[in-house]
């Protein structure tokens, strides 16, 4: 049975990168897009962070850089997106990647036919991830449903 538009649920990770195998923590959330829209999976991903209102941006950005430590690379190049590396690009698989000097995370945004897969794999490298990591994923597991309930549900403006 389709799922209405902007249902947002819990999947299997489907990140492709040789190392998902093996990440401490890693989550997935699907939705369904619209039979008429053919973006590729990078412009989803963009369209999730670069188009994110500007308090959501500036928000996950502080979040990155002063929580997380994640280096982020420069923000208006065509191999960054909000500063996230890509470091594999498909039209059915964009892979971003960022680390800091105590964790590497890996965001995939996959299409499956007209199911988006956004997957977030994190891997501890220093033993303070284990400690920061858990309480920011509180955070991001929400952050994620919003972002992608809003990619795919219009949003009503006022006149």
């Amino acid at each position: 049975m389709p799922r209405a538009p902007g249902h947002v649920r819990a999947t299997t990770p489907t990140a492709t990168v040789a190392w998902a195998q093996s990440a401490d923590f890693a989550c997935a959330y699907a939705v369904e897009v619209g039979a008429g829209d053919d973006r590729s999976s990078e412009a989803w991903a963009r369209a999730a962070w670069e188009g994110a209102s500007a308090p959501m941006r500036w928000f996950i950005v502080a979040g990155w850089r002063f929580v997380l430590g994640l280096r982020l690379g420069p923000r208006n190049s065509p191999d960054h997106i909000l500063g996230w590396r890509i470091v594999e690009r498909r039209p059915d698989e964009t892979v971003c990647q960022l680390r800091s000097w105590f964790l590497d995370a890996y965001n995939t945004f996959r299409l499956d036919g007209r199911t988006l897969v956004w997957s977030t794999l994190v891997v501890y490298e220093r033993p303070l991830a284990r400690l920061v990591w858990p309480p920011a994923s509180l955070l991001h597991r929400p952050l994620v449903r919003i972002a992608l309930r809003g990619l795919v549900v219009p949003r009503h403006r006022a006149r």
